[in-house]
C-alpha cells in the first residue's frame, strides 16, 4: 500500500526526480566543452564579417544564440519569477 501511495504522490514519499542529477551534469558537461567552441566561433565569424565573406548579421545571430545557450538557466528562473511559478 505505502509503495502504491508512493508512487502515485512522490511528494509523500519525499521523492526527487531521478533525471535531475544526469540532467543536471549533463547539462554542466555541455556548457564546459561548448564555451571554447563559443568563442572560436565568435572571433571566425567577426574575421569573416571583417573581410566581407559574411554578412554582419550572422556576427550578430552568433553572439544572441551564444547567449540564449549559455544563459538559458538565468532567463527560465527569470521568467519562472514573472509568471510566480
Amino acid at each position: 500500500m505505502a509503495a502504491v501511495i508512493g508512487s502515485i504522490f512522490p511528494a509523500l514519499a519525499m521523492a526527487s526526480n531521478p533525471f535531475t542529477t544526469g540532467a543536471t551534469g549533463l547539462s554542466s558537461d555541455t556548457l564546459a566543452m561548448l564555451t571554447p567552441v563559443a568563442g572560436i566561433a565568435v572571433m571566425a565569424v567577426g574575421l569573416l564579417a571583417l573581410f566581407g565573406r559574411i554578412h554582419w548579421m550572422w556576427l550578430v545571430g552568433t553572439i544572441v544564440g551564444i547567449v540564449l545557450v549559455f544563459g538559458s538557466d538565468q532567463i527560465v528562473t527569470w521568467i519562472r519569477g514573472l509568471f510566480g511559478v
